[in-house]
């Protein structure tokens, strides 16, 4: 097991898993947020917020773990109002609806929720829709060992 904390976040990766901790550099007058990303596969250099380009590259087996921070203010407050991590995620919560640009085979599911005043959304991505129930143990393994601090 790996330990990543950067920013107030912290995560454990599994043996063989990739991950990171950023912030993306700030272009003018945009706001740019805390974002983790960890994978079960090698992550390519400079992804956006989503990962979408680590997506186009997952193959069957990969498991993609997105959290991205928002803006404070929304803490508590509509998307953001479910308090706390969400946990045991089920295979009913994924849909190849949930992601913004559908992939054939692949499948997703976000949580948007408040921790410790602070505003986030959880977005999970799966190789393969049909087997996600056998992905979600190692899923649940890894969203457990999220940690945010204030």
């Amino acid at each position: 097991m790996e330990k990543l904390t950067r920013s107030g976040l912290e995560i454990e990766l599994p043996d063989g898993w990739d991950g990171r901790i950023y912030r993306r550099e700030a272009e003018v007058e945009a706001v740019t947020r805390r974002a983790l990303h960890a994978a079960n596969f090698a992550l390519p250099p400079n992804l956006g917020d989503y990962a979408v380009g680590a997506i186009e590259r997952m193959q069957t087996g990969d498991v993609l773990v997105v959290l991205l921070e928002f803006d404070p203010e929304s803490s508590g407050r509509g998307l953001f109002r479910n308090e706390g991590l969400p946990s045991g995620l089920g295979a009913a919560d994924f849909s190849p609806t949930a992601m913004p640009r559908a992939i054939p085979g692949r499948t997703a599911a976000q949580w948007f929720f408040s921790l410790a005043g602070r505003a986030f959304c959880l977005y999970v991505v799966l190789g393969s829709h049909g087997e996600r129930a056998a992905m979600l143990p190692i899923v649940n393994q890894v969203v457990e060992t999220l940690k945010i601090d204030s």
